[in-house]
């Protein structure tokens, strides 16, 4: 059926292919698979993880007071940090990330200590990091937020996952582990230790903001908390 101009649907269906297309340099042959994919599953796949994620913002906006609202409107780095928050949260559905954003629009309305070139570096980390990576984090907030866990023995993340995620493959762990500590958020040194008097992994002060920035108010229902 060829595409109708005045379609506002097909227009969308049709520009969401050429993206496609202009990325890739691949050109589909007609009436294949991955045709199949372009014109009929992507559009609507895009088109629900969009509006879920509108509808999820909406009601989020609701909590905040009128006065926060109205300062939006006239604040450009506000408008930034939504249009990188909803560019990529329409490239990952995982419950995990999209939490993770939703607080990170929250915390952007209300908390004014961060600086806008922080807030663009948290979505970049929330972007960058697997959502395996985001669930190590989260052992940190239930730790030291929550007070809901403990590492045990020797204070280690490390040690916490190998009792407590069956199957997670230790070299695996480990580059989750060592790229997080590679970001900065949290570490192992001397110095850390020595500040808290334990040995063991410990947020540093930008882990610190940062978890407090992704995983509130909107929580995150971990296996952690599923057991």
């Amino acid at each position: 059926m060829a595409i109708n101009d005045n379609d506002p649907n097909d227009m969308k269906k049709d520009l969401v292919r050429n993206i496609f297309v202009a990325a890739t340099g691949f050109v589909p042959v007609a009436g294949g698979t991955l045709s199949f994919l372009l014109d009929k599953y992507l559009p609507s796949a895009i088109e629900a993880r969009k509006n879920s994620f509108l509808s999820k913002l909406e009601d989020d906006l609701e909590k905040i007071p009128k006065e926060t609202i109205e300062q939006i409107y006239s604040n450009p780095d506000y408008t930034s940090i939504i249009i990188k928050i909803f560019r990529n949260a329409l490239e990952d559905d995982r419950v995990e990330k999209i939490n993770a954003f939703r607080n990170i629009f929250i915390n952007a309305t209300i908390n004014k200590d961060v600086s806008f070139s922080e807030q663009s570096f948290y979505v970049k980390l929330v972007t960058d990091l697997t959502v395996d990576q985001i669930r190590v984090l989260h052992l940190f907030y239930l730790r030291d937020y929550k007070k809901s866990i403990s590492f045990g023995k020797g204070n280690s993340v490390n040690t916490y996952i190998d009792e407590n995620w069956k199957g997670v493959d230790e070299s695996y762990r480990f580059a989750l582990v060592t790229e997080i500590m590679r970001y900065g958020l949290v570490t192992g040194s001397q110095k850390s230790q020595q500040e808290n008097n334990s040995e063991g992994h410990f947020l540093s002060p930008l882990g610190v903001r940062f978890i407090e920035y992704v995983f509130s108010p909107v929580e995150t229902l971990t296996q952690e908390e599923r057991r």
